[in-house]
């Protein structure tokens, strides 16, 4: 039985102690680095706070000449504007509750490592993530990716323990993972076809494709509840029924576009927007959406071997570095040059290293016959596809990814520790002294040698 404090065990109060030390950290630089989305920028933060404002107020989900609008994924305006109803508009708030849910994903890192890799892998992997620099400097940001890092994860967890663990497996739990990951695409539209990565995992557990359709049924059709409301409305302010955000395809026309490059250029969508330039919204907005839509669908028909040589390109900017808090955070600047450099220093040798330690783990995480791993290696897979094959590559699109990679990462962490302690005590036992004499045997147990 483990050691108590009263009645509450250390290891309870050991991640009660991590989760606070996750949380007084992004608390901490949130008060050092404090930009806001009310101070002139224009850019996703600024939208994000002024719809969410709109919401809270009763006049809706509406474009800035008050017309109603699908622009970005309303899940996160809808949050904020919940906590801006009872909180004033304060954007505190905001960051608040991005350090919270960041505390959270810690521990939910914990939790996804002991289920696939157990405890100590458990244990390991949520520390790397509570120092993790990125994810500690989106904290002040008032943007979209801890809510969505955090409810991708907690789909990934409702996956593994209520439908891959044999013990809590229920058909319901299908139903949870479905609506958690309906959640997820609201807020990051990117994770619409996430369902689809629990198929093969579930197949592995349950035998058969019959029961194997029948929970991807389950998880479907919840999905689809959550979105329906949202599709609905869609369809009668906007005359269209836009499933996500009509911005999204943006980033899908950048992607499949003669001047595509594999990054954010979205020179393709210029002469749609003057095309269709004299519309009113929200007829204005849906016409480009569609045209956007066709526009690149029809060059990636008509280019299959352009399309093949931008997915290497793609992923490279999807996984080549992990500073844009950085440069988020200096859309109107509150650091110095100086600590900008320094910090995205920290935050790319932190992802270099940990990145290091999941290639070093591959033999531990590479089983495809493990339907846990499994879940793991497919979800690493979909956002490369998803990213490096239908949308472009961008350094903010693998913060979501971030809590698996760091699961991912964990094997290699507990081998070094396992393999460090082995020496210390072959130290101590050559010297001729007990490994650990302060610690006292268990009944019939003796010091190895």
């Amino acid at each position: 039985m483990s050691a108590t404090i009263g009645r509450l065990p250390w290891g309870k109060l050991a991640l009660v102690a991590l989760f606070l030390l996750a949380l007084g950290l992004r608390l901490a630089w949130i008060a050092y680095a404090d930009p806001s989305p009310r101070d002139g920028r224009f850019d996703d933060s600024s939208w994000y706070d002024v719809t969410a404002q709109t919401i809270a107020d009763g006049r809706g989900y509406i474009f800035f000449d008050g017309a109603p609008t699908a622009a970005w994924p309303v899940g996160y305006p809808a949050f904020l504007a919940a906590l801006y109803k009872v909180t004033d508009d304060n954007v505190l708030s905001a960051k608040v509750a991005n350090a919270f849910l960041g505390a959270l994903t810690v521990l939910g890192v914990y939790a996804l490592g002991a289920l696939v890799f157990g405890s100590r892998a458990g244990w390991a992997a949520a520390l790397v993530m509570t120092f993790f620099p990125n994810q500690v400097f989106f904290a002040t940001l008032v943007m979209s990716e801890t809510l969505s890092a955090f409810l991708l994860l907690s789909a990934l967890l409702a996956v593994l323990y209520l439908t891959l663990d044999e013990k809590h497996r229920r058909w319901w739990g299908a139903a949870v993972a479905g609506g958690l990951i309906g959640l997820t695409a609201m807020v990051r539209g990117e994770f619409l076809l996430f369902f689809l990565v629990p198929l093969l995992p579930w197949r592995l557990v349950l035998g058969s494709w019959r029961r194997t359709l029948g929970y991807a049924g389950i998880a479907f059709a919840a999905m689809v509840l959550v979105l329906t409301p949202w599709t609905v409305r869609n369809a009668d302010r906007l005359g269209y029924p836009v499933v996500g955000s009509t911005g999204a395809v943006a980033n899908f026309l950048a992607g499949h576009w003669s001047g595509a490059d594999g990054a954010a250029t979205f020179g393709a969508e210029l002469p749609i927007l003057e095309e269709y330039g004299d519309l009113p919204n929200p007829e204005r907005e849906v016409a480009v959406y569609r045209a956007e839509i066709r526009k690149a669908v029809a060059w990636a028909v008509r280019h299959p071997w352009e399309e093949i040589t931008l997915v290497p390109r793609k992923l490279y900017h999807l996984y080549r570095a992990d500073d844009p808090a950085m440069l988020w955070t200096q859309n109107r600047p509150v650091l110095d040059q100086e600590e900008v450099d320094w910090f995205g220093t920290i935050a790319n040798g932190y992802y270099y290293v940990v990145g290091g330690w999941v290639l070093l783990s591959l033999p531990a995480w590479w089983r495809l016959r493990d339907p846990r791993r499994l879940l793991l290696i497919l979800t690493v897979l979909y956002f490369s596809l998803i990213f490096g094959v239908v949308f472009i590559g961008d350094l903010r699109y693998h913060f979501a990814l971030v809590p698996t990679a760091v699961v991912l990462a964990s094997p290699a962490l507990v081998a070094l520790r396992e393999s460090v302690r082995r020496r210390e005590e072959a130290g101590v036992e050559r010297s001729g002294s007990s490994p650990r004499p302060d610690v006292p045997l268990a009944k019939g147990e003796r010091w190895a040698g």
